[in-house]
């Protein structure tokens, strides 16, 4: 078998009457090409109200639903003779602008109608963002089977638990290595290291080829609790021929390698040995593999562990009835009363809260209203996370909420507390040095990491024929000779809202609506009409909240009586009776008044009442 470095070496297949491609040069034009904290606005495009009609057929064709324009809502389309294979439901947490949205989830609308050619749903990994949508999606989808390893299944059923769905679904757990045999593909889950155990890259081998879906990676040599990644697999399918690779981008601005989860063990283990009174340990609710660090520190340290928060517990739960936790009886235990009775140099509390969810137990500890956890000088906070995109204020306020009551706060910004599970450039240059795919397509990212992704590829030699940057809703397809191109065929992804307990494709209407009153409030004005004659039976009734305030509320109601009165009577004059354009006239005047007079674009609400 060739070494790592061996491997590093090694040229790319060639193309049909093409010239060898050359061998990697050192790397960096991807990581000044764009900003790693550049967020990209997302993309007004047109898109298609009704998914297009497919001619279904031989061939194999790939199409994602989601995670192509934006980190989150992953979900890949396989369709290998109109047989489907979709690897991954992810869900996307919400951005800045969108208020009050709980997540979005892929629009499957494409899918309709072909229910039954889904084969099955492979899961790469545990990760809400390739899980989080399961529970909504699997019955439109008419609960096709679904495969995932074990631990990334015990997630799965527990989301499908909450919503009393797991008797109806089809779980199977899949073995690494172990080829499955579903329909004409063999499906073969990989080892790869992420930041959670059981992480997986899938290799779909296909009549048409190997299509290799790396899902989230990084190439860890000294992981925590579990094995490396499977190197020699994933050489053995180099060797073989892959006709093409779907590849992580987060990181693919980022030179180097990504840091090892051993060398952030070492630091927090020396952090809680120095700290001399309580610690309260943040990060996120599925990073087990730290989480498992935390409680092996704990207790080297003669330190009892208490849990906050609802999903930490569950996940802690679901990782140590599988064994991928070892807990010793009485280490562990929720946060209560009795651990007021212990020394705080014995105790440690693992919370959730390090993105500054306003409902999260860290939150509520900065803020003093947490139920069994009061701040106090003398605790140690580690948040052992970055902030994601778009969270940066939420976090630096708890921060501050915290510094406030006396704690001693430590984040990754001063002092290396938290590793990426995504790959830097010279990991995603290895993986594509071991699989050596045809083709190249940059996936899981925002447009500019992918982007980056796609610069890295041709620094070792791919033209541009064999990188293809694809949008969610695009199709590819392969001829016989494995040659691709980008399908005429365009199918709707649309932002899907889950809001609460409801799920609705009007959401972009919704959130638009929300911006609205949050920018300028909400202006009602309530007509009371003859049903006959149309005319008004009195001045409107109005009312406003969060546009106007104060003395100049009456003038600003007084002349919007005046308004609202000449365009309906003038629209009555002209002889209008529908309910609904009588409405868009009195809209359509009071939002150019409000314009003119305030500079402000409030939502505008008339309501017509019959008598």
């Amino acid at each position: 078998m060739k070494t790592v470095n061996e491997w590093m070496q090694t040229t790319l297949p060639k193309e049909p009457g093409s010239s060898s491609i050359p061998k990697s040069p050192a790397v960096n034009k991807a990581a000044t090409m764009a900003q790693p904290n550049r967020v990209f606005p997302r993309r007004n495009k047109p898109q298609p109200s009704q998914p297009q009609p497919l001619r279904e057929g031989k061939g194999l064709k790939i199409y994602p639903l989601g995670g192509f324009e934006e980190v989150g809502r992953n979900t890949v389309i396989i369709d290998v003779d109109s047989d489907l294979y979709i690897i991954d439901l992810g869900l996307q947490f919400p951005e800045e602008d969108m208020p009050g949205i709980d997540y979005l989830i892929p629009d499957i609308s494409a899918l309709r109608g072909r229910e039954h050619r889904i084969k099955a749903i492979l899961f790469t990994h545990g990760h809400l963002d390739h899980i989080g949508a399961v529970q909504h999606l699997l019955p439109s989808l008419h609960f096709p089977p679904c495969y995932a390893t074990k631990l990334t299944m015990g997630f799965i059923r527990k989301r499908l638990d909450e919503e009393k769905l797991t008797s109806r679904a089809r779980l199977f757990v899949a073995d690494y290595k172990k080829q499955i045999q579903i329909g004409k593909v063999s499906v073969e889950f990989l080892r790869v290291t992420h930041s959670i155990p059981d992480s997986a890259a899938i290799a779909l081998h296909t009549p048409y080829g190997t299509i290799v879906h790396t899902g989230d990676f990084k190439f860890d040599l000294t992981p925590m609790n579990e094995p490396p990644a499977d190197f020699q697999r994933l050489a053995e399918l180099g060797d073989k021929g892959v006709l093409a690779i779907m590849a992580d981008s987060t990181n693919a601005t980022k030179p180097g390698n990504a840091l090892s989860e051993k060398a952030i063990s070492e630091n927090l283990f020396q952090l809680m040995r120095e700290a001399k009174g309580r610690l309260i340990f943040s990060t996120f609710s599925s990073l087990l593999n730290r989480i498992n660090q935390v409680i092996n520190h704990a207790r080297a340290l003669n330190r009892k562990v208490y849990v906050s928060g609802r999903s930490m517990e569950e996940n802690i739960e679901i990782a140590q009835n599988l064994g991928y936790i070892q807990i010793p009886r009485g280490l562990i235990r929720k946060v209560g009363p009795g651990m007021e009775k212990l020394p705080d140099r014995e105790v440690v509390i693992l919370t959730t809260g390090s993105q500054g969810e306003e409902r999260a137990s860290l939150a509520r500890m900065g803020l003093g209203t947490h139920q069994h956890v009061r701040i106090k000088r003398g605790d140690t906070v580690i948040l052992s996370s970055n902030p994601i995109l778009g969270n940066e204020r939420a976090v630096a306020k708890v921060v501050n909420n915290l510094h406030l009551l006396g704690a001693n706060v430590l984040t990754n910004q001063e002092l290396s507390l938290h590793t990426t599970g995504h790959g830097f450039q010279n990991d995603i240059l290895l993986m594509h040095r071991l699989v050596r795919a045809k083709h190249i397509i940059p996936e899981h990212g925002e447009p500019y990491m992918r982007a980056a992704h796609a610069d890295l590829a041709r620094s070792i030699g791919y033209p541009e024929n064999r990188i293809h940057m694809m949008t969610n809703g695009e199709m590819l397809e392969f001829d016989a000779e494995g040659n691709a191109r980008k399908s005429k065929h365009k199918f709707p992804a649309n932002d899907i809202v889950i809001d609460g307990r409801g799920a609705g494709a009007e959401g972009q209407r919704t959130m638009d609506d929300r911006r609205m009153m949050s920018n300028a409030g909400i202006f009602i004005a309530v007509l009371k009409i003859y049903f006959d004659s149309r005319r008004l039976v009195s001045d409107p009734l109005l009312l406003s909240r969060g546009l106007i305030y104060g003395s100049e509320q009456t003038l600003i109601n007084q002349e919007a009586t005046s308004i609202i009165r000449k365009a309906y009577e003038e629209s009555v004059a002209r002889g209008e009776k529908s309910i609904g354009n009588l409405k868009r006239e009195v809209t359509g005047a009071l939002f150019r008044y409000f314009r003119k007079k305030l500079d402000r674009e409030p939502m505008v609400m008339p309501v017509l009442i019959e008598v």
